[in-house]
């Protein structure tokens, strides 16, 4: 199945519990630039090629971490993370705006790798070493 990007606004209203075409005049166009921007966060984690094919397809991770983003700047555009409705308190953080979370980029880090993981490799080791190290002495330190 062929995900593009940025994803559509349906999905996005899928995600907030919104009837799909719910969403109307200013509020669609919010929700199309929240997804446009969250996608170019999405695809600077990548490189230009790889940026090129996701336009097209991409995969379902990658999808679904455009849409988170999106749709905590469709959520919260203003970064309150703090609100009484008492006699009135607001507070606002500095992440205000589309935002990638440390675990995001690593989940979009690892589709463009193909990995599982980050570290994948060999170690090579020197030829001193093949013969196992020298015993230790107290009180002398190897050089």
């Amino acid at each position: 199945m062929s995900i593009a990007l940025p994803p559509t606004v349906a999905a996005l209203e899928k995600r907030l519990g919104i009837p799909v075409g719910g969403l109307t005049g200013e509020d669609k166009a919010r929700a199309e630039e929240a997804l446009a921007d969250a996608t170019t966060l999405v695809l600077a984690e990548t490189s230009p090629a790889r940026a090129d094919a996701w336009a097209l397809d991409a995969p379902a991770v990658v999808v679904l971490v455009a849409l988170k983003a999106a749709r905590r700047e469709f959520d919260n555009p203003r970064g309150i993370n703090q609100e009484t409705v008492g006699p009135r308190s607001v507070g606002l953080s500095e992440t205000s705006g589309v935002y990638l979370t440390a675990r995001e980029v690593a989940q979009v880090r690892r589709a463009a790798s193909g990995r599982s993981t980050g570290a994948v490799g060999t170690i090579k080791i020197a030829p001193g070493f093949e013969r196992g190290p020298a015993p230790f002495v107290f009180g002398e330190y190897p050089v």
